[in-house]
């Protein structure tokens, strides 16, 4: 036999045991090609900017000739969900829990069907039934980046943090990308990790695809981070962008609204919250566009808007979405029906929920309420950390009545605090003072509310100790500390 006849029956036998090798791995690992596959495809639908009208009509006229297909069912379910989402109206909640109830009966063992119906109670605010769908999922498939996703997201409503925290690494570990990233971002936003924070959610956006609404939807989460830490100029820069390569979208009008209302220029953001709502009813532009009313003076027009978000809530809870501890912290913020939402909140923690959110609510109505000694066991349960982390960094976030700042960790610097009232001009006699002494700013962050200002300055190692007297003689100082 020559050296070309033997060098084809090697080859020859190459490619048969490489096929066999293939169908055998198919047959014996045939779940797991096709819930990959699957599981791509029900996430593809989060990735395209679009509506979500066609991809219900294809899906529906394939059910048609294929009404038990079970991967067809769940793809339904996960554009359901996005409709949902896209229009505000949670009855397509309702049609997305039917659809993926019946894929999850053809095939007990849809882990996407069932992930995807944890999303539906995740959206009707039922965290525990979500818990619950979620970890049944990962039981089918421990490698489901998404079941991952929703798993973190009930436990994070539910206060239970240090698994929320170990659930995201793992779906990082699973899959790094937009999804993991952006929760990533978040629970270093809710440990006071600021800086952390803003990085994984740069991170999300350049993971995501550029004409996606997911990724939008970062970018609008990146603006108000940098807003949350006194940055509202780069916030501005991030939502005008938004704004420009997606036009119509919700949020980018809601975002930019926001600046305009801490800009004081209440024409244009009640305009920008219309526009928003024009896309979707959601109670929390309702909300900031009554507020806009109301620091305009038109109170008869803001009152007309917190009325219509208490008859959007009673509509979300009749399609089975339950909304109350958000109205009870509106109804806190705005003094309305305090005895009810206190009930209301109450109920979110007897359930089971121990969010901050939850603790957060119970304490504000109570202190409204004038329970104080109700309040202070709440605040109790929270605000420990939250005091180390003023004491320590001068971190206000959550504080009900003083201007919320989360700060990133600094070295080699020192940090001023100054606290004064809300008067014009007094960042510019900070800056000044500083100036005088030929001291170098490494960083500086603003934020007020009606009555009270408060700013935060880092400055180099070395400086002039005279510029302490003379910062604490600026007029309308309140107080004034060295923080390190």
């Amino acid at each position: 036999m020559n050296l070309k006849k033997i060098s084809i029956l090697i080859i020859s036998v190459m490619v048969i045991a490489a096929v066999a090798w293939k169908v055998y791995d198919h047959q014996t690992n045939k779940k797991n090609y096709l819930t990959e596959i699957n599981e791509k495809e029900i996430l593809v639908l989060d990735n395209i900017y679009t509506s979500s009208d066609k991809n219900i009509t294809t899906f529906k006229e394939l059910l048609v000739e294929n009404p038990d297909n079970g991967v067809l069912l769940t793809k339904l379910g996960a554009a359901y969900i996005q409709k949902a989402r896209e229009s505000g109206d949670p009855e397509f909640y309702v049609n997305a829990e039917d659809v993926l109830n019946r894929a999850i009966k053809i095939d007990p063992e849809n882990f996407l069907a069932i992930a995807e119906l944890g999303s539906v109670n995740l959206s009707r605010h039922n965290f525990k039934e979500a818990l619950e769908l979620s970890q049944k999922a990962l039981e089918i498939n421990p490698y489901s980046s998404y079941s991952y996703g929703v798993l973190a997201d009930a436990q994070i409503e539910l206060g239970m943090y240090d698994e929320a925290i170990q659930t995201i690494q793992k779906m990082v570990d699973t899959k790094p990308d937009l999804g993991s990233y952006s929760r990533v971002s978040y629970i270093r936003e809710l440990k006071g990790d600021e800086q952390g924070s803003i990085d994984a959610m740069k991170s999300a956006v350049k993971a995501g695809s550029p004409i996606a609404e997911n990724t939008a939807w970062c970018r609008v989460q990146l603006g108000n981070l940098f807003y949350n830490t006194g940055d509202p100029e780069t916030a501005e820069k991030i939502f005008g962008f938004v704004m420009k390569d997606f036009p119509e979208y919700v949020h980018g009008y809601g975002s930019m609204g926001k600046i305009k209302m801490h800009n004081k220029e209440y024409t244009d953001a009640i305009e920008l919250y219309k526009k928003a709502l024009e896309k979707n009813s959601l109670p929390e532009y309702l909300i900031s566009l009554g507020d806009a009313y109301a620091l305009s003076g038109n109170k008869e027009m803001a009152e007309e808007q917190y009325q219509k978000v208490k008859f959007i809530s009673s509509m979300y809870k009749q399609k089975g979405v339950d909304t109350d501890l958000e109205l009870s912290l509106f109804n806190a913020d705005h003094n309305r029906q305090l005895e009810e939402s206190l009930d209301y909140a109450q109920e979110a923690f007897d359930v089971g929920s121990k969010s901050i959110k939850v603790f957060h609510s119970i304490a504000w109505l109570n202190f409204k309420l004038g329970n104080y000694e109700e309040a202070q066991k709440n605040i109790g349960n929270f605000v420990p950390s939250k005091i180390i982390d003023f004491i320590n960094s001068g971190n206000t976030f959550y504080s009900v009545n003083f201007p919320e700042l989360q700060l990133p960790q600094f070295q080699n610097a020192h940090r001023l605090i100054h606290i004064h009232e809300n008067v014009p001009g007094i960042l510019a006699q900070i800056n000044n003072t500083l100036a005088g002494h030929n001291i170098n700013i490494a960083g500086q962050y603003l934020k007020t509310n009606d009555q009270v200002g408060y700013v935060i300055t880092d400055i180099a190692k070395k400086y002039d100790p005279a510029v302490i007297s003379d910062l604490k003689k600026i007029p309308h100082t309140i107080k004034f500390r060295i923080l390190y």
